[in-house]
Parts: C-alpha cells; sequence; structure tokens
C-alpha cells in the first residue's frame, strides 16, 4: 500500500509555468522529489537551500547519493511494499558547502502508485531530537497530572501525599518536596510527607514563622532569609525554596514545600506548586470527609446490630409499620406471638395482622398525623390461629429530620402474667377460705370440750341403775367424733 499526497496527482514533467518548487515552499521542513528511476533529485523547497548552502540550480538533477551518500536506496523500495508509514532513515551526514558536517533524518512519502516520484522530508537529527526529547518531557507532565489525579484512590493518607509529591517532582523538577501540617497542640508545623532528602529540611517549624509562611514565599540565594526553612534550604546549598500554604475553610493548616539546587525556578513552576497545593488541600478535605463517613457508617453498623439484637432478644413483639401503615418488619418475638412471618405480612394492612377486640385504627392514625401515642394499654388481640391474648401496646413514631418514617409498635404478651394473676386470685381465695375455716373449727371445739366436761360430769352423779346413763354416753361418743373431726379439719388446713 502506498502513500497519498497533495502531490500524487500532478504530472511531474517539468513545466515552466507549474511552480512545484512554490509548492514544496509551503511545507514547513525542508523537501525535496526525487525521481527513483533517473535517482537524482528534480525539486527542492528553499528550506533545502538553507540546510545545504546549495542553490536549486545546482540541486536540480543532483545524484541523490551525492547529497546523501550513506542513504540505503533499498530501503525506498522496501517502503512500497512493507509500510503505510513513511520510513525513517538516519543519515550520518550531508554535505554542506563551506560547513560543517550535519546529521539529518530523512521521511519518504511515495507520490504515485509505481513508485517514481519520492518526496523526502529532511531534518537535523538534533531537531528530531529536541522534539522527541520535547515530547517525552510532554508525555511525562502528562502521566504525572493523571498520577496526581489519582493519588486519592491510594488506601491512606500518608500514601496519597506521597503520591502527590512524587507527581510534583516530575511536575516542577525540584528534587526536594515537603508537605508540613499544623500541630493543635502546640501550633508547630511538623512534616507529614517528603519526596527527595528530608534530612535537608526540618521535622518542625516553629509557630513563629507562621507570619511569614502563610502567603505564597519565594527564597533564592543570596536573598535575606526569613524563616527556618530558608536557613534550612541556604545551609543545605539549595539555590531557591518556595512554600505555599495550605488552608481550610480559610485557617491555615499547613504548608507545601519544594526546593532545589538549580536556577529552575520560574513563573510557572510556581503556578504548578499552587495548583499542588489546591490538589493537596481537596485530598485533605476528601480524607477528612472519608474519615467522618467511615466513623459514622462504623457508629450505625454498631447501632444496628446493637438493634438487631435488641430485636431478636427482647421478649416483647416488635412490629415496624411504615407512614402509609403498612407492615415492614416483624422481629422474632412477633412472629412467634401473632403466629406470622415476616415475609408473608410485610407490605399489607397493619389491621389485617394487628386484630384487636377493641378499634386500633383511630390511635394509629393519631400517630399518623405526627402526634406522639406512647401508650395504647392493654388491649386483647387475636393470634392468627384465632386465638385471644391480652397484650400491652405502646407505639413509638420514628422521626427524621421533622418527617415519620416508621411508626414502631411494641406488644407485651401479658398471657402468662393474666395466668400467674389468676392463679394467685385462687390461691388468695383459698387461704382466705382455710382462715375462715380455721377460725370455724378452733370455735366449735371450744363448746364441745364444755359439752365433754358437762357430759363427764353428769356421768359421775346419775345412780348407777339410772338408764339415763346410756344417753349420756351417747353424747359422749358424738362429742368425741365432733372433736376428731375438728381435729381433721384444722390439720387440712
Amino acid at each position: 500500500m502506498t502513500n497519498s499526497s497533495p502531490f500524487s496527482t500532478l504530472s511531474l514533467r517539468r513545466h515552466t509555468h507549474v511552480p512545484y518548487e512554490t509548492l514544496l515552499d509551503q511545507l514547513p521542513y525542508a523537501a525535496v522529489i526525487y525521481d527513483t528511476r533517473e535517482k537524482h533529485i528534480r525539486y527542492a523547497n528553499a528550506q533545502v537551500t538553507e540546510l545545504t548552502a546549495l542553490t536549486r540550480a545546482e540541486l536540480y538533477k543532483l545524484a541523490i547519493l551525492s547529497l546523501f551518500p550513506t542513504l540505503d536506496l533499498n530501503s525506498l523500495n522496501m517502503k512500497m511494499d512493507n509500510s503505510e508509514q513513511p520510513l525513517e532513515v538516519a543519515l550520518a551526514t550531508n554535505i554542506r558547502r563551506n560547513g560543517p558536517l550535519l546529521d539529518v533524518q530523512v521521511t519518504p512519502t511515495y507520490l504515485d502508485p509505481d513508485g517514481k516520484w519520492v518526496l523526502l522530508a529532511i531534518e537535523p537529527s538534533s531537531v528530531v531530537e529536541s522534539r522527541n526529547k520535547e515530547l517525552f518531557r510532554k508525555a511525562q507532565m502528562w502521566e504525572a497530572l493523571q498520577n496526581l489525579a489519582l493519588a486519592p484512590q491510594n488506601p491512606d493518607f500518608s500514601t496519597i501525599l506521597t503520591k502527590a509529591l512524587e507527581a510534583g517532582n516530575t511536575l516542577t523538577g525540584a528534587p526536594l518536596l515537603v508537605v508540613y501540617e499544623v500541630n493543635s497542640q502546640d501550633y508547630q508545623l511538623e512534616r507529614t510527607a517528603v519526596w527527595g532528602p528530608a534530612e535537608l529540611l526540618p521535622e518542625q517549624i516553629p509557630p513563629t514563622d507562621l507570619g511569614v509562611l502563610q502567603s505564597l514565599h519565594v527564597w533564592v540565594a543570596g536573598k535575606r532569609v526569613l524563616s527556618t526553612l530558608d536557613r534550612a534550604a541556604r545551609a543545605s546549598n539549595f539555590t531557591y525554596l518556595a512554600s505555599v500554604p495550605l488552608a481550610q475553610d480559610n485557617a491555615f493548616t499547613g504548608l507545601l514545600v519544594i526546593a532545589g539546587d538549580q536556577l529552575n525556578l520560574n513563573e510557572q513552576t510556581l503556578v504548578v506548586v499552587q495548583f499542588m497545593a489546591a490538589m493537596i488541600n481537596s485530598y485533605h478535605q476528601n480524607h477528612v470527609l472519608a474519615v467522618n463517613l467511615k466513623t459514622e457508617l462504623e457508629q450505625l453498623a454498631r447501632e444496628l446490630v446493637v438493634g438487631s439484637a435488641l430485636g431478636e432478644m427482647t421478649h416483647d413483639a416488635m412490629v415496624i409499620i411504615s407512614p402509609d401503615l403498612t407492615i415492614q418488619e416483624l422481629n422474632p418475638s412477633a412472629e412467634s406471638i401473632l403466629g406470622y412471618a415476616t415475609r408473608e405480612v410485610r407490605g399489607q394492612p397493619y389491621s389485617n395482622i394487628l386484630v384487636g377486640a377493641d378499634n386500633l385504627i383511630p390511635p394509629f392514625v393519631t400517630v399518623q398525623e405526627g402526634t406522639s401515642v406512647h401508650n395504647l394499654g392493654n388491649v386483647k388481640l387475636y393470634r392468627r390461629d384465632g386465638k385471644t391474648f391480652l397484650g400491652h401496646v405502646r407505639t413509638v413514631p420514628i422521626v427524621v429530620e421533622e418527617k415519620l418514617e416508621y411508626l414502631l409498635v411494641l406488644i407485651q404478651d401479658l398471657s402468662q402474667e393474666e395466668h400467674y394473676r389468676l392463679r394467685n386470685q385462687q390461691l388468695e381465695q383459698r387461704a382466705l377460705l382455710g382462715e375462715v375455716t380455721a377460725i370455724f373449727a378452733h370455735e366449735v371445739r371450744n363448746p364441745i370440750n364444755n359439752i365433754t366436761t358437762g357430759l363427764q360430769l353428769m356421768s359421775y352423779t346419775l345412780p348407777e341403775d339410772d338408764p339415763n346413763h346410756e344417753v349420756v354416753s351417747r353424747l359422749q361418743t358424738d362429742c368425741d367424733r365432733l372433736d376428731e373431726m375438728m381435729k381433721s379439719v384444722l390439720s387440712f388446713i
């Protein structure tokens, strides 16, 4: 496949009315049109004449190898079959009139399908090398900017700062970059991140330097020192030092410092340093926000765990109802007491589940309207199987930002307590009955004892042949029987 060119549709026979040299002169680089059949130059632009110091007349039909003695002609012919891109050919030297030899590079582009005419773009190797260095430098700068933007993806803040300073090393060319942060206890600036030889700048900066450092500060060799940083830079034989303050909510929080031993500090570098300071400020804000969010999430997680544990461990039924009075959640106790599973009742109206002998709708609607009803008292409710139980019902509105989010209904199953109450009532009644019976039995025994004593006295005073002895004996036996009965009653009580 061949390369296309603006010249490919032109006839290259020499006609005086076609200004081919004028067309070539529009190119931004030196160029000649080479005849591969005759192996000589056919046209050249003005840049070639400047590069070689040869006139166009001298260049016309000049053998290509006379101008480029090290050119590999086979590489030009191979280009026709092997590549769509121009083949770059590095030449050792070219012949210049009254001038030094010059290394150049040539890039061929074929102008016709037959491969007869080739446009040769000529550039000095030094120009190509300089351009490649500039492209490499731009690629490095672009990569550093990308790394600066991606620094917040690192897991900890110290690594984020280190990555940012590493990118700053490429962007500014400074061999030493340091971040200082204000210690809230004594207001000293403490070194928290560094790229380069850390020992050349102090670990701490006293609060007395803050007056100088709260704005952009630049020190260069030979200038009067104004801070601890300036003195350290001079002692370390740096030729410049620049610092930019870091701030959060208009409050001074730290310092970004760069220092170097070459005179490459310029306005552009200071702009880059200020840009880096703004990026570090944003990193710090995001880090503080992330830490606060993480703390809040951890607190919420703990509260959820506690709430879940309470919901599962409490014996009270917990029913969560949405503002539209539909069931959202039942805890295990509620499932056990009411006889429903959460998956069965979620989204159903609460009145289908919390069915009671009393009307629960008015109190719940009152809560829905925003009035807190904390205690509905003891209410008879129905289980799923139709059996009733006595429950103590309380409501707790859950309000977020003055808006009702959920209604928490707490139901205490009083069935066991009611059973105990009835049992205690029975026991109290029996105890009272026993007490009355004991008093009665005690009171009855006294007359019986008196009667027994009287009968014994009568038996002693009657004559032996008196027929009343039999009657007295029967009465005595009945009294003894009554006395034994009273003893049995007292023993049972």
